[in-house]
Parts: C-alpha cells; sequence; structure tokens
C-alpha cells in the first residue's frame, strides 16, 4: 500500500474575500507594521505635509522598539524586527506606485473580425496586467481624427480611417509596471513583417494595412488617447488580488 502523504494547503488570493478577511493570532504583529505603514502613507500623500516628516512616528516607533529588551516580542515577529518589514513594505509600495502606468490599447477592425479579441486579452492578463477599461465602439470619424491627428496631412490618412471604421474596435487601458514599454513589444513592430515570432503581430499579421492593433508609445500619447476613448467613469479602479505574487 502507497504511503500517504500529507498535502500541504496554501493560501489562493482569488478565493479571498480583499475586505474580510480574518487573521490568526500569529499575524496581529505584522497587521501592526502595516497599520502603522499605512498611517505613514496618509501622511506622505496629503499634500500639506513635508513628506520628510512623514516617517518621524516610525523612527520613534523604531527607536521605543531598540529600547526595549530582547525578551519582549512586541516588536517582533518570529524572524526579527517589526519595523525590517515595514522597511520592506515601504519599498514594496514605491515599487507599486509605478505599477500604476496606464497603455491605451485597441484592437482594430481586423483583430475583431479575426476571433483575435480573446488571444490578445489572454497575452496582457497572463504577463500580469491589468483590465481598468473595455468597451467595443464603432468608432465615429471625429474621433479617429482626434486620435491620428498627427498623420493629418500624410498620404496614409484617409485611408487609415478608412480602415480604422471599417467595423467595431475594441478599446482597452491597461494598467501595470511599465506597461507602455512592455506592451508595445508585445504588440511586434509596426511592419508585421519586422515583428519578432511571438508578438502579436509576429504571430497575425502580414501587412501594415493590416496590423491587428494599436498602442500608446509614451506616457503623453497615453493619457492623451486614453481621454479621447473613455471618460473617467468608464475606468475602474479596483484592486487586483494576484498583485502580490506578479511584483516584488
Amino acid at each position: 500500500m502507497l504511503e500517504s502523504r500529507k498535502v500541504k494547503s496554501y493560501p489562493y488570493p482569488a478565493e479571498m474575500d480583499p475586505y474580510l478577511v480574518y487573521f490568526s493570532e500569529e499575524s496581529e504583529k505584522i497587521m501592526f507594521g502595516l497599520i502603522v505603514l499605512l498611517i505613514t502613507l496618509t501622511l506622505i500623500t496629503h499634500s500639506c505635509c513635508d513628506p520628510s516628516t512623514a516617517n518621524v512616528y516610525v523612527d520613534e516607533q523604531q527607536e521605543q522598539c531598540s529600547q526595549q529588551s530582547n525578551d519582549d516580542t512586541s516588536c517582533t515577529d518570529g524572524d526579527g524586527k517589526i519595523f525590517d518589514q515595514l522597511t520592506s513594505s515601504n519599498l514594496h509600495s514605491e515599487k507599486m506606485a509605478d505599477a500604476n502606468e496606464r497603455s491605451f490599447i485597441m484592437i482594430k477592425p481586423d483583430g475583431v473580425q479575426r476571433g483575435l479579441v480573446g488571444d490578445i486579452l489572454r497575452r496582457f492578463e497572463q504577463r500580469g496586467y491589468k483590465l481598468v477599461a473595455l468597451k467595443m465602439i464603432q468608432a465615429p470619424r471625429a474621433l479617429l481624427e482626434s486620435h491620428y491627428e498627427e498623420h493629418k496631412g500624410k498620404k496614409f490618412y484617409e485611408p487609415l480611417l478608412s480602415y480604422i471604421g471599417s467595423g467595431p474596435v475594441v478599446a482597452m487601458v491597461w494598467e501595470g509596471l511599465n506597461v507602455i514599454t512592455v506592451g508595445r513589444k508585445m504588440l511586434g513592430a509596426t511592419d508585421p513583417a519586422k515583428s519578432e515570432p511571438g508578438t502579436i503581430r509576429g504571430d497575425y499579421a502580414i501587412v501594415t494595412g493590416r496590423n491587428i492593433v494599436h498602442g500608446s508609445d509614451s506616457d503623453k500619447a497615453a493619457k492623451r488617447e486614453i481621454d479621447l476613448w473613455f471618460r473617467p467613469d468608464e475606468i475602474a479602479n479596483w484592486p487586483h488580488t494576484a498583485e502580490r505574487w506578479i511584483y516584488e
């Protein structure tokens, strides 16, 4: 008879209600550190405060903690000072602030007609990016003229507007660390013939005039395009439970 072995369970973030999570007694000290971190970040985000003063509370607590005897565990967890965790959490928060970058991605009519919407969404989701806005729309000419205003007067301007206006498009806003730069790499070169295999255009497109997708090429362009295609109330700000497994 085969020997049975106990399989250890692990917390699956998608099963946890982000607003109603119960913590064990062992987690209380960690929660204390997170509460201190929340107070610190609140001070930093208030414009009336000098950011340099936001660490005063933490510094005072660290000093008090260091003055306590070694057998006092109120400032420690099993691995050391709770404020070591707080410092680590602070660095994590700084990285997460960079993870709020947004990019406008549009699946063009050929991508919609060829049934590639699901695969393109899958690629961005599996990379770890967060979808915060999405809609299918038959774009009016005025919107397309504003979107492509930099190309006005060029010989391909009218054919481009005719192509994008020939059918519905899927407009999206994706959020995450370096999503503009990485997103462009995921799309591939504008000319599909120069796109690497594994990119969206490298896998699915042949000619520039039917290159499947559009993506913002800079922070400035992303902001302008997002504002063109979406109202503020159409963009969702929601907590991604898997982010702790995506970012350090």
